[in-house]
């Protein structure tokens, strides 16, 4: 896969791609707890719509979504080393945060809800994606 964006336009779009995922929770949950009124819910749909676009644009388009959720059968030596270095780093980043969230919930009495599940569970597809967009300098062979 030839990448379409220079390294720092796809770190800018991992940055925009995340904090609109932790926007979307934060946005959430003050709603629910009230800090919010319920009746601005309907904002959730900004960052909603910014973490779609960020996806199609930076990971759909450039095919490394499918490149980290490809079969190793269809991968060469160096894509293998570089899928296994991304699933490696991102799940121990990934277990630190969930960890890290579940503890801050339990000591502030704060029931976990779906959307911070749903989030939590789109964290651990991306996070591959993420290492891989951040570090690789230009090319990954796709068919």
């Amino acid at each position: 896969m030839k990448f379409k964006h220079t390294k720092q336009i796809r770190r800018i779009g991992i940055i925009i791609n995340f904090k609109s995922l932790v926007a979307i929770v934060l946005f959430f949950e003050f709603i629910r707890t009230g800090i919010i009124p319920k009746k601005f819910i309907i904002l959730e749909l900004i960052p909603f719509a910014i973490l779609l676009i960020s996806y199609i644009l930076y990971f759909g388009r450039t095919g490394i979504w499918n490149f980290t959720h490809k079969s190793t059968d269809k991968l060469d030596e160096r894509e293998i080393q570089l899928t296994n270095q991304s699933l490696r780093f991102s799940y121990s980043v990934f277990t630190v945060i969930t960890l890290s969230l579940f503890m801050i919930y339990t000591l502030l009495e704060i029931q976990v809800n779906m959307v911070l599940v749903v989030s939590l569970l789109y964290l651990a597809h991306i996070l591959p994606s993420y290492f891989i967009s951040w570090t690789e300098k230009s090319t990954i062979n796709e068919e």
